[in-house]
């Protein structure tokens, strides 16, 4: 081997003396320094900036089976706003007619304030099918000589028949809840109570058929039935 050769070959011994060695280091900090910078960028400093996206920056960490902490001084228990989850109810005869007898009697006081909210939810989500008055012609059924054959839905069922009249308040409810045949079921979109104020709103529409009046103010029937 020439002298021109070996002059190429790196020494072995230049790479441990103390300045190489502080070159490698320098070398790593400048690439550990790349690397973080690539990881935090300004999007980043600027979210972690805003309290309400900093908790991934610092978030608590709890050891397993650790006692939840002491509650704050006034604290007031309350109960969940929805309620107890009520039981599984199927959309059947049987299952609705059961389910009617074991609940009973409305249970929601009847008062202007009741009778108002129960239209405003039935004008919202049955009066499309039922109608207005609960006859079974809302604006979505078929009305023979004025609608084209497929155009709209086949029929909305009345609410003054007498197998509705004499359903019980329980069957009402349950229904609005689980829907029943081509009814959706509807216990998503109304809350308990609320179906309860559609049943007094029901029973209202129903006796003012029976009376041969149109459905009266919710006030004026309210003080009629009390």
């Amino acid at each position: 081997m020439d002298r021109a050769s070996r002059r190429a070959e790196p020494d072995a011994r230049s790479m441990t003396t103390p300045r190489a060695a502080r070159r490698v280091l320098r070398v790593a900090v400048v690439a550990a320094a790349a690397l973080s910078a690539a990881g935090c960028t300004r999007l980043d400093n600027l979210l972690a900036s805003i309290p309400a996206f900093n908790f991934l920056r610092e978030a608590p960490f709890f050891d397993p089976y650790e006692a939840p902490r002491p509650l704050p001084a006034n604290v007031v228990p309350y109960a969940a706003p929805g309620g107890v989850a009520p039981p599984p109810l199927e959309r059947t005869e049987q299952a609705l007619t059961a389910f009617g007898e074991a609940v009973g009697p409305n249970p929601l006081p009847l008062d202007s304030a009741v009778l108002a909210r129960g239209q405003v939810l039935y004008d919202r989500f049955c009066m499309v099918c039922h109608g207005t008055n609960g006859e079974g012609n809302g604006p979505v059924v078929f009305k023979p000589g004025q609608d084209q054959p497929g155009t709209r839905f086949p029929m909305g069922p009345s609410l003054l028949v007498p197998s509705a009249v004499q359903r019980t308040d329980g069957y009402l409810y349950g229904i609005i809840r689980v829907g029943r045949g081509l009814m959706p079921p509807y216990g998503d979109k109304i809350t308990d109570l609320d179906r309860w104020a559609v049943v007094h709103y029901v029973r209202q529409l129903q006796q003012a058929a029976a009376s041969g009046s149109s459905a009266a103010a919710p006030g004026a029937a309210a003080g009629q039935t009390q």
